[in-house]
């Protein structure tokens, strides 16, 4: 079984909050962590069971939902700092990814492209 790359130490670097446990005796990779950020106005959660590469993400505002992704067995997710930066890549397919930063500001990007 391949596990998703990114490390529990990257998403807490990341996240900057303790996750809630599925099951609070399981260890990662085996289960299911959810982060719960509060980026105001925004609030964000973000779940991941790396053995499986599930993953989740949702954005709201008030209680209002702005953007949602699930999928089960994405090919990767993997964690990226660059000097300063610290982005969340979320591996949908060969050609298809998702980057989200949370600091200096919220941003999710989509790349979808139809090259090799």
């Amino acid at each position: 079984m391949s596990y998703a790359s990114v490390e529990e130490l990257e998403l807490l670097s990341f996240f900057e909050v303790e996750p809630r446990r599925l099951d609070p005796s399981v260890p990662w990779p085996y289960n299911q962590f959810t982060y719960r950020v509060e980026l105001l106005p925004y609030s964000v959660e973000f779940s991941i069971w790396p053995a499986h590469r599930d993953v989740s993400l949702s954005v709201s505002v008030g209680g209002d939902n702005l953007y949602a992704f699930s999928a089960l067995s994405v090919a990767d997710i993997r964690y990226q700092k660059d000097s300063d930066r610290e982005t969340l890549e979320i591996v949908v397919s060969d050609r298809d990814s998702i980057w989200v930063r949370l600091r200096p500001s919220l941003l999710i990007t989509q790349d979808a492209s139809g090259g090799p």
